[in-house]
């Protein structure tokens, strides 16, 4: 409305017509007075069309109207109040009103500005109602987020002989509750004060030269520091974004969180040596005790071989005895320094063929499978990327299991177990191709959310044996573990756990299915996925 007043027309369809360029409603009104000269009511002589749109009404039916007929009592009261201050004093005035208008446009808000205009005054309404529901929603994430959040601008010096201004300190425009706690400073403080005022720390750690670079750039940065200035002493997730002449800060106090990971870092690296030093240890140990045992058995052979007569009978029981112990004892070390490698010295994985792996332990087991009279069902194996030695680990213990636990007419039974008429061995070997969502677990494990849709092979070695209950899935993968006593069948206890360790060390997964007297199930589960493309794995013909 800026020279309103000095349009030198007195022509309403010219005035009207000048009024109706502008893009907010503009409307006039004359003060109607009482005899003795006061302001007794204004009347509406001129409205241009925005402001009839923004009133409801038509051009029309707006003349000669007054502010009560066209606004809501709020909005009118405040005219009229706020045009005498302007009409006595000649000065305008400006505010910010709700507004629902007497015709059947929407609710809103407005920018009202009142203005002399001869014995008059000219209102100026600015439709602000977007820049409001901007402001309150803006308004609103602010109080509901768990995140400070502080919006600054940019204060810049005049600009040198080169025209450039430089940002010397940022500004507190807006600010939230969340901002106030985190930082310890009331928000009444807080808005209107500069950050290098508040936290001058920002400028020797360098967090206010990138947020600078943010302000002159538009690039958005995150940063996460330790700032022990100002008072504060913590750590501090920040992201910064511009905005306008200045940035958008959101930040977190991630302290408690940081200092739960040092703590969870610790204690992994401490069990990590703890375990490296359990590994060392039986290592060294499994590997020192085969000297005295070598002696052990050697001279049990010397004193078992003495002409006959030197030595009496229980004598010689008891060096057969000695003898029987030191194999076990052999035995054993060797599972414990077999299990001991499979964590101490990995080897880089490598393409490994099942079907070469699966032959060369059935070559091996060969006498036992013949006088067992076993029966072994065969199916395709893929190539999987592994260690060799480990896989075939895996396959020799369980095809060893499945041909010792078979069911014989002397086998000593649990109470409850199912007497099976058949004693042959019976092994059938089965692979199929599943992903991550169709692996069957062991009891309180579960398929990480990274492997659900990976592709897996499930490879399975199911005999009919005496099986085991399920109830007892849980110790027959632990070393030194047994379900039944030495005199009824032989081994360590470490067999399925080497199975266990070998498919872990492979990113697979494991499980078992049974019942007593009908044979078990073991399958595991390999990733079916080619190694990243390297010059190595070219060279493997990958």
């Amino acid at each position: 409305m800026r020279g309103l007043s000095a349009m030198s027309t007195d022509d309403p369809a010219e005035l009207r017509a000048a009024l109706n360029v502008s893009g907010d409603g503009i409307l006039l009104f004359r003060c109607l007075r009482t005899e003795t000269g006061g302001i007794q009511s204004l009347r509406l002589i001129l409205a241009n069309r925005r402001a009839a749109e923004l009133t409801g009404m038509d051009e029309l039916s707006i003349q000669s109207m007054s502010p009560e007929d066209l606004f809501p009592p709020a909005v009118s009261t405040a005219i009229w109040d706020y045009a005498r201050h302007v009409v006595d004093t000649g000065e305008p005035f400006e505010i910010s009103l709700p507004y629902r208008p007497t015709g059947p446009g929407p609710d809103g808000w407005f920018a009202l500005s009142l203005k002399p205009y001869g014995d008059g005054i000219a209102v100026s309404l600015t439709d602000t109602t977007v820049q409001k529901q901007q402001s309150q929603l803006i308004e609103s994430v602010l109080t509901g987020s768990i995140n400070g959040m502080i919006a600054y601008e940019a204060l810049r010096r005049e600009p040198a002989g080169n025209g450039v201004s430089a940002v010397y300190d940022l500004r507190v425009r807006l600010a939230n509750e969340a901002a106030s706690r985190i930082l310890g400073t009331p928000l009444n403080q807080l808005i209107g004060s500069t950050l290098l005022t508040q936290y001058p720390g920002n400028q020797p750690t360098g967090l206010f030269d990138r947020y600078v670079h943010t302000v002159e750039t538009g690039e958005s940065q995150r940063i996460e520091t330790h700032y022990t200035f100002d008072g504060l002493s913590g750590w501090y997730d920040i992201l910064v974004s511009k905005l306008g002449d200045g940035l958008l800060m959101t930040f977190v106090d991630t302290t408690v969180t940081k200092q739960n990971q040092q703590t969870l870092q610790k204690t992994i690296d401490d069990l990590q040596q703890s375990n490296q030093n359990l590994e060392r240890f039986a290592y060294v140990a499994s590997h020192d005790l085969q000297e005295p045992l070598r002696k052990i058995l050697s001279f049990g052979d010397m004193l078992s071989q003495q002409p006959e007569g030197v030595l009496s009978t229980h004598s010689i029981g008891l060096i057969n005895k000695m003898q029987s112990a030191a194999d076990r004892m052999h035995t054993l070390i060797r599972d414990l320094l077999t299990y001991s490698r499979l964590s101490s010295q990995k080897q880089p994985f490598q393409r490994v063929d099942l079907q070469q792996i699966l032959q060369l332990v059935l070559t091996d087991l060969e006498l036992v499978i013949q006088d067992r009279q076993a029966e072994v069902d065969l199916t395709s194996l893929p190539v999987v990327m592994g260690d060799e030695l480990q896989l075939q680990q895996v396959f020799q213990n369980l095809l060893t299991n499945a041909l010792k636990f078979v069911n014989t007419p002397d086998a000593r039974r649990q109470p409850g177990d199912r007497q099976v008429a058949t004693y042959r061995p019976h092994i059938r070997i089965d692979c199929q191709r599943l992903t991550g969502q169709d692996i069957s677990t062991l009891p309180g494990q579960t398929v990480s959310t990274a492997d659900l849709d990976k592709p897996f092979f499930a490879i399975s070695i199911t005999d009919n044996g005496i099986g085991f209950d399920e109830k007892y899935l849980d110790r027959i993968f632990t070393i030194f573990q047994r379900l039944h006593t030495r005199n009824n069948y032989q081994g360590t206890g470490i067999g399925l756990a080497i199975v266990q360790k070998v498919v872990e060390n492979h990113s697979g997964y494991l499980n078992a299915r049974s019942q007593p007297g009908e044979g078990a199930t073991f399958t595991i589960y390999l990733p079916d996925e080619p190694p990243a493309m390297t010059l190595e794995g070219l060279r493997d013909g990958y």
